[in-house]
């Protein structure tokens, strides 16, 4: 069983994965650090648009399991490189790893859930969406990824999450080349956020 560590790094410290660098590959787009395994990128789409670039990079020559990551897990998740493994584990029994959040539909949460990005009649960073054209999360899921809006819907907080390759193929490289236009057009686009929402149902 192949595995890959893909990491999504700005300009934290990445000594935290020492003990598995060599099945590591670091997307930095931040300052150069000079390791091995380090692919710089544009700083663009926050680590939805690295992930995306992975998959497409790397789509005919994919290994077993892919691990994504943010570059300090201590911000999101304790448990450091173990929890990457155990991330890992789950994947190759599930073919993905086990969600982490759930949020159900309920009329106490309906506006959060649905259009948390649009409060107080102003939209989430609204000078960040593609086009300059600013959407509710729920309009933008149903048009991009499923017509089916889920209840409750599943989560990878934080962007962190392991799939199988099976999995990924499931989807054309047209398709993730498609889905990379949606976050590609700003350092901090609004639609980058969507992505955190919308990995679960993406390997589905």
């Amino acid at each position: 069983m192949s595995y890959k560590i893909v990491v999504a790094r700005y300009n934290e410290d990445l000594r935290w994965l020492k003990s598995e660098k060599d099945n590591c590959i670091f997307y930095n787009k931040g300052n150069k650090i000079g390791i091995e395994n380090e692919i710089m990128l544009k700083n663009v789409g926050r680590e939805s648009e690295t992930y995306l670039n992975y998959i497409i990079t790397n789509y005919d020559n994919l290994p077993d399991i892919v691990v994504f990551t943010q570059g300090r897990i201590s911000d999101h998740r304790t448990g450091g490189v173990q929890h990457l493994l155990d991330l890992k584990d789950s994947a190759l029994i599930n073919g993905k790893s086990h969600q982490y959040g759930r949020e159900y539909d309920t009329p106490s949460n309906y506006d959060w859930k649905h259009n948390w990005n649009y409060n107080n009649g102003g939209y989430y960073l609204k000078d960040n969406y593609k086009n300059n054209k600013p959407i509710l999360f729920i309009n933008w899921f149903k048009k991009n990824i499923n017509v089916n809006y889920p209840n409750p819907i599943n989560i990878y907080y934080n962007g962190i999450f392991a799939v199988s390759k099976q999995l990924i193929l499931t989807k054309s490289i047209e398709y993730y080349k498609t889905l990379i236009l949606e976050v590609n057009h700003h350092i901090n686009s609004s639609e980058g956020h969507f992505f955190e929402r919308s990995w679960f149902y993406i390997f589905n």
